[in-house]
């Protein structure tokens, strides 16, 4: 049981990821000045998951 939550929250946080690069290439592909606060959001976003998968595969929880 344990696994399967792990699994399912590793599988969640590489979702969110990859969504959220997604959304940088489409905003660089339409460069506009007033995107820059949402690259930053999206960047902090990133950023949190990846610290959320560390601790994740440390801990095995």
């Amino acid at each position: 049981m344990k696994n399967k939550h792990l699994e399912e929250s590793i599988r969640s946080a590489f979702t969110e990821i990859y969504n959220d690069l997604d959304k940088l290439v489409y905003i660089a592909n339409n460069a506009n000045v007033f995107n820059h606060l949402e690259v930053r959001r999206i960047e902090n976003k990133i950023k949190q998951n990846i610290k959320a998968l560390e601790y994740l595969m440390v801990t095995g929880k």
